[in-house]
């Protein structure tokens, strides 16, 4: 019956998509190994290989391809380990609308992944790595009953993992989110106290992460320490809320295409050779996906070349430019190469002379104590 009637949806798009339909798992997989595919959508609740196992297969054998799960009535709790497993969730019944511009969306952030390669990295991360004293610390707050939502909050912003897959599941329609969550405090305050634990203690994304021997060079710490002070100090940048809430997101997720690579030992290649680092593309496509905010996409995807993105108006991609280059300057950080802030940008944009004020934010942070913040 749910099937008949997505078959009826997608029957107006006959003629831009090659949709398939099966009644089993075991069928869809045996289509998908002799048909290249971009989209596989399923129903948690089915039998006998069930949603979460399909999904589970489909991650390991075709991690190329967009993953979107169909979910019923049934609990959080029941529904978690699927959804973690996917790239997006929706609830059933879900709008037609929605779910077509989640599949237009899917076809397009693969047209513009420069390789299979990228999108094969891309799609086997079910859950990115997370630093084990991170992890701990937010489960014994967790289980401290005086523990508050802000408490929680303050711990996971330091740590881009969780913080995506919260922002993520908190706009999926699962939850049914009256407006757009786009801050790691609303999506804490939305989901709730045991959500959250079971999202962090199911996804175990400390448990997955060998890229420090994958890798050479690369530290989990250093990345995590950087992306908490561009988010800080981007933060900084706006007086209002909404908007330095958003600021902070990107800055926080802004090198998150670098943990993907180091996860899989690739080389960020581009960066070495001076051009459009390959790691904003792999952190701007993996977003997407997962139906990040897309301003938020577009600052981790061109923060690099803000002047691309955004030519007539300071925004979200030149704050991330900008406390990307301050927090490379104040902690004289060369692991990882680094774009010379474009004045020419900001002159241009008439913000020039407030980079003496966002220099002296980014060294106040790196004092002691100066990031609790994060």
């Amino acid at each position: 019956m749910v099937l008949d009637a997505i078959r009826r949806q997608f029957y107006s798009q006959r003629k831009e998509w090659d949709s398939h339909f099966f009644l089993t798992g075991a069928e869809a997989l045996s289509f998908m190994e002799d048909h290249p595919t971009d989209v596989v959508m399923t129903d948690l609740n089915m039998a006998p290989m069930n949603g979460a196992e399909l999904l589970g297969v489909v991650q390991e054998r075709f991690p190329g391809t967009v993953r979107l799960l169909l979910t019923g009535a049934a609990g959080v709790k029941s529904t978690l380990p699927a959804a973690l497993l996917a790239h997006q969730s929706f609830s059933k019944p879900c709008d037609p609308m929605e779910l077509r511009e989640a599949i237009e969306r899917a076809f397009r952030t693969r047209l513009a992944s420069t390789t299979d390669r990228m999108r094969d990295l891309v799609g086997s991360r079910g859950a990115l790595p997370s630093v084990p004293e991170v992890y701990s610390e937010l489960t014994r707050v967790m289980n401290d009953p005086d523990a508050g939502l802000n408490e929680v909050a303050s711990i996971i912003e330091r740590d881009a993992a969780i913080s995506m897959k919260l922002i993520q599941l908190a706009n999926s329609s699962m939850f049914a989110v009256a407006q757009r969550v786009e801050s790691v405090r609303d999506a804490t305050s939305y989901l709730g106290m045991n959500l959250v634990r079971m999202l962090v203690l199911s996804a175990e994304v400390h448990q997955g992460f060998s890229a420090s021997a994958a890798q050479p060079g690369f530290s989990l710490h250093r990345e995590q320490a950087h992306g908490s002070l561009v988010a800080n100090i981007a933060r900084g940048m706006s007086d209002e809320r909404e908007v330095a809430d958003r600021f902070f997101l990107a800055g926080l997720l802004h090198d998150v295409g670098r943990l993907v690579l180091a996860s899989a030992g690739a080389v960020d290649q581009a960066a070495l050779e001076g051009e459009v680092p390959l790691h904003a593309s792999v952190g701007a496509y993996l977003l997407t996906l997962w139906g990040i905010p897309l301003p938020v996409v577009e600052a981790v995807g061109r923060h690099h070349d803000p002047s691309a993105a955004e030519p007539r108006k300071f925004g979200i991609v030149t704050a991330v430019h900008v406390a990307d280059a301050l927090a490379h300057e104040v902690t004289l950080d060369d692991h990882a190469p680094a774009t010379p802030m474009d004045e020419d940008h900001l002159r241009r944009l008439g913000v020039l002379s407030r980079v003496p004020e966002w220099r002296s934010l980014a060294e106040q942070l790196v004092r002691p104590g100066g990031a609790d913040a994060a």
